[in-house]
């Protein structure tokens, strides 16, 4: 079962947005925490919401450009940059990346930014503001990780810090309920225990296992949809990993890196290969677009602040894509109007932006890049 795919369930209620192509992930990282989500009830905030909507309006004209009067006229790369603090220093709002970002065909991997490479500011022929590449600087070797390896900076820089969503991207799956139904689960162990951990053997069955390595989840509680509670899929618990011996019905496995007690009934995923991440460019979500935040990714803190993982109700149907930025608004409020009388609903204010960078079918995982105020489950996402 591919684990980074989206999910099968469907969601008559919202608009299939435009067709699109996900941006393909590293699957890097350890996540044990269930997403918490927020209390039952219909979310209220201003603008009023189109629930898990981005229709959009096809063909619509980009928004001008605001450049920061104090931009650089060039910049080099410097390592721990990303897409998003290099468009701070240019653009007023970072999202606009696209519009003043020219590709340079004569470089190996034109849509690419690597540590090393000096960024022109220039204008077109027609006045418009545009960055390239003008040239690329060597980088010397550094040790990443002390004592773990050593690598070049070859790679190019990513969108978002890669220590934010790293632990997010395979061990944060989200599956319909007859997905986990259909997965291969552990029926026991071999000394007869309640509880597995590290080096423990267990047997499994369920499928044909013919990967060496594989990841152990617990369906933890499903995801709704704020007001109408349509179910949107049920989150994993990571909980560690187990090495395959000898296939058969049952299989045997021996667990490891254990982060958590597994289970009888817990459920096995295979690791997928990796593959690319950070290919995907800050841009807008179509005009219109509204949804509500309905999870965050990690329980260990209480408040939702800059860099925090959330999970929208926003996904491939409506044509969410990696990259997608999104403005949050918190819930309007009613008071009473010490005049007139009566009461005054005001409105949510903006209280942040959010850049998503992992998409399933009805869902979609999003990092919040800017924290204005506070954010709360159940606030507002729409188009910057």
């Amino acid at each position: 079962m591919n684990i980074s795919r989206s999910s099968n369930v469907t969601r008559s209620s919202k608009q299939l947005g435009t067709a699109l192509s996900l941006a393909a992930v590293v699957l890097l990282g350890a996540c044990a925490q269930m997403p918490s989500q927020p209390e039952s009830g219909p979310a209220a905030a201003e603008p009023p919401l189109i629930s898990g909507s981005a229709a959009g309006t096809v063909g619509a004209a980009p928004a001008p450009v605001a450049l920061r009067q104090d931009h650089p006229q060039t910049y080099t790369v410097a390592p721990g940059d990303t897409l998003w603090s290099i468009a701070g220093r240019f653009l007023r709002d970072p999202w606009q990346w696209r519009e003043i970002w020219r590709q340079n065909p004569q470089l190996r991997n034109p849509n690419r930014i690597y540590p090393g490479d000096v960024l022109q500011f220039s204008h077109d022929a027609d006045g418009q503001p545009r960055l390239a590449v003008g040239e690329r600087d060597e980088v010397p070797l550094i040790k990443l990780s002390p004592e773990v390896r050593i690598e070049e900076l070859n790679q190019p820089i990513p969108p978002v810090p890669r220590d934010a969503v790293e632990s997010f991207l395979t061990r944060a799956v989200i599956l319909s309920e007859s997905q986990w139904k259909g997965t291969p689960y552990i029926v026991a162990d071999d000394d007869d225990q309640v509880v597995y951990a590290d080096r423990d053997r267990v047997y499994a069955r369920g499928s044909l296992f013919d990967q060496p390595r594989y990841q152990v989840f617990r369906p933890g509680e499903a995801l709704r949809e704020p007001g109408s509670g349509r179910y949107l899929g049920t989150a994993g618990v990571y909980l560690g990993e187990a090495i395959l011996e000898q296939d058969g019905d049952p299989a045997t496995f021996t667990l490891a890196s254990t982060i958590a007690p597994i289970r009888a009934g817990d459920r096995l995923l295979p690791i997928e290969a990796e593959r690319e991440l950070y290919s995907f460019e800050p841009h807008p979500v179509p005009p219109d677009t509204e949804g509500s935040i309905i999870a965050k990714l990690d329980t260990d803190v209480t408040q939702i602040t800059q860099y925090s993982s959330l999970i929208v109700n926003l996904g491939a149907q409506e044509g969410i894509e990696p990259g997608h930025v999104l403005a949050i608004y918190g819930k309007g409020r009613e008071v009473e109007d010490p005049v007139s009388g009566g009461s005054v609903k005001l409105p949510g204010e903006r209280a942040g932006l959010l850049m998503i960078y992992k998409v399933h079918d009805l869902v979609s995982y999003g990092l919040v890049m800017q924290a204005e105020r506070a954010i709360h489950l159940q606030d507002r996402v729409t188009t910057p």
